[in-house]
Formats: structure tokens, sequence, C-alpha cells
């Protein structure tokens, strides 16, 4: 018996639509519409965010700089704080319901703030339009930077309508604070004062730039630091040399450049009462001198004047001003 033929159905498949072939080195790139409505459209949309954002016509700016790097404990510190107007009027800075114009905030190497020991009431100011003011502030007036460490610091400027929490704010600049080591030291009474007593101390210190010698004057009866403070520059190959005279002021020679030496004289109270340069006589160095009386001078030396000094170089000739006829 014959066995039934299988009929085999085909499945349609659905059939894809063929997609031209593009050259791989042609890019697509579409279609840019830049039609004039829309260009005006793109300017309307700038010009409306100019006039909805004021600040960038009428603003402050604050900028602050310390005047160094690194410090000595009790050294002022000073910041140099420039104030420009972009207000498109005068600017007028003054205190104002019990707010000061400009203030400053400190912080340590934790980023605890530093409170305020004195709260000083500085003379307001104003400002021409599209100009700048430059002032110099003191930290030590305001905190207690007396220990080593290292401290940030930014100012806030206020405008008398704003607020304690409103004002510009200057960018945050850093500095450091190192604890100075007395090279020298010495007591000494205070002149009329019966009972008081200062302590006169040398503190060799580099820092961030050339070496330095500091003086720093201790009110030894109360505990405080009158003055500390750089005499100049110092080469350190030459020990510098102290005397007390009959005031008790303390006398220090110290070399601050190959040829020259420095006379320093200061007082009980940490002031730089003299200051004078000296130059060495031939192959000596000047040195200090205690007279009798208890008076102290300055001897191998000749005072160094620079207003002489550029005198006496203007007799000698210049190379090219040497009369012709030398051969060599």
């Amino acid at each position: 018996m014959a066995r039934p033929l299988k009929t085999r159905t085909r499945r349609r498949t659905q059939s894809t639509p063929c997609r031209p072939r593009i050259p791989h080195n042609l890019k697509y790139r579409p279609h840019r519409i830049t039609s004039p409505t829309n260009k005006l459209m793109r300017l309307l949309l700038i010009l409306t965010s100019l006039l909805l954002a004021p600040n960038l016509w009428a603003q402050v700016s604050v900028g602050v700089k310390p005047n160094r790097k690194q410090y000595v404990s009790y050294e002022p510190i000073h910041l140099a704080v420039t104030i420009a107007n972009q207000t498109g009027g005068p600017l007028t800075l003054k205190n104002a319901n019990g707010n000061s114009w400009i203030e400053f905030v400190v912080q340590n190497q934790s980023n605890r703030v530093i409170h305020k020991v004195n709260k000083p009431s500085y003379a307001g100011t104003t400002i021409p339009t599209a100009e700048r003011v430059k002032s110099n502030f003191t930290l030590n007036n305001i905190y207690d930077l007396a220990q080593p460490g290292n401290y940030s610091a930014y100012a806030v400027v206020r405008t008398p309508n704003q607020s304690s929490s409103e004002g510009t704010r200057s960018a945050t600049v850093y500095f450091t604070v190192n604890r100075g080591v007395p090279s020298w030291k010495t007591k000494v009474g205070v002149p009329g004062i019966a009972g008081d007593e200062r302590e006169y101390r040398i503190i060799n210190y580099s820092g961030d730039g050339a070496p330095k010698i500091y003086i720093q004057v201790q009110d030894v009866k109360r505990g405080h630091i009158l003055a500390t403070y750089s005499m100049g520059n110092v080469l350190s190959f030459r020990k510098a040399l102290k005397a007390v005279d009959r005031e008790n002021n303390l006398h220090v020679l110290f070399l601050t450049t190959p040829e020259l030496y420095c006379h320093t004289v200061v007082n009980t109270s940490g002031k730089t009462i003299k200051r004078r340069y000296h130059k060495g006589v031939g192959n000596t160095h000047p040195a200090l001198l205690t007279h009798q009386d208890g008076a102290v001078t300055v001897f191998n030396s000749v005072p160094y004047d620079p207003a002489k000094e550029i005198e006496e170089r203007k007799k000698f000739h210049r190379l090219s001003e040497v009369p012709g006829g030398f051969q060599q």
C-alpha cells in the first residue's frame, strides 16, 4: 500500500527591509537649523539670563594676602586686604547695627575657630566707583596666635545694610606659627620702676627666607611678651655680640652682609631706639665696648653712610673712562 506523500509547507518569514550601505569614510552630520528666528531667540535668552543675575554687574571682591608664610610665636602677623568696588557706584563701608564692616575668621590645624581676645573697631571708608583700596590688619590684635601650628584665615566685608550672616568673603590663606628657640637671654631691671624686670631674648630663625635675628622682650613679673620682631638678616658664620648699657638697654651687633655690621639698640619696652651700620677697618672686625660709665659703643669700625658711599664711588672712573694709551 502506497504511503501518502507529505507536503512541506514553507513558513513565510517577515523580511526586513534592506538597509543601504553607507561608506565607512562618510560621517553623518545632522542638519543645523540656523534661521534668523532661532538666532534671535538665543540672543533674547542670553540677555534675559544676564538681567536676572545682577551679581554679575554689581559686586564687591575681597582679596587677602599675608606678608609671609612663616612666623615666630608672638610676632605680628599682618594681612593685606584689598577691596574692589564693582557695584557701579560709590561703596561706603562702616560699622552698623553692632556689626563690624570687616571681620576675620581664623582656624587652627584642627579646623577649630580661634575665638577673639579683643574686639577692635575699624574706621570706615568710601571706595569710589570701579576703584580698589588696600589696608593692612594685624591678626594678633584680635586673636591669640602664640600657639605654634598651622592656621587658616579669611576676611568678610559687609555693607551697612547686611547682617552678621551676610557679606563678601575672601579666599582662604594659610600660614604657620613656629616656636622660636632663644639662643641667648638675660634679665634686667626697669629703670625708675622698682620690682619690674625684663628678659631680653635673641632668636635666630630662618623660616621661609633668609636667616634673621629676632629680639623678644618679656615682662617677667606679669608674664607678658612685650615685643617680638626681626632686627634684620644675619650671616650666621660670625656670632652676634650683645651688651647691656647703664640704662639697661640691649645693644646687639651682628653681621648682616659680607661687609656691613648692624648695631641695634632696644629698650626695656621692646622698642628699637637706635640702628646704625658699620664697616670694619682693615683686617679687624667691629665689636662692642662697654665703658666704665656703663656706656656701650662700637669700635674697630667706621660708620656706614649710604649717601656718602655713593659719592665716594662716583670719584672712581669706570673702565671705559680710563685715559687711553694703556696697553696690556
